[in-house]
């Protein structure tokens, strides 16, 4: 298992995060051991082809990494207009 523990089909549970700084633990250790697995991998890893989970075709892992990385980027695409559809400013737009 890479990164924190929590019932695949359902995602992490409430009762486990019910605070701000629960939630930025649980994104800062996912992350955390993201990168650890992508330094282990190394370059020879991460040009490794592997079948894609999402298309069925030959890929690079790299390529399946930069793909949930991107996906994350669209997630925080949606936070900001959620923010900005209710009069607030993105943390980062401060």
């Amino acid at each position: 298992m890479i990164g924190p523990a929590f019932d695949e089909l359902h995602g992490p549970s409430r009762a486990g995060y019910k605070t701000k700084a629960d939630v930025v633990k649980l994104l800062k250790e996912a992350v955390a051991a993201g990168a650890s697995v992508i330094k282990a991998q190394g370059d020879a890893g991460l040009n490794k082809p592997v079948l894609s989970p999402f298309t069925a075709d030959v890929v690079r892992t790299s390529t399946l990494w930069w793909t949930l990385i991107e996906e994350t980027g669209e997630h925080y695409g949606q936070l900001v207009v959620y923010y900005r559809a209710n009069n607030m400013v993105p943390r980062a737009s401060r």
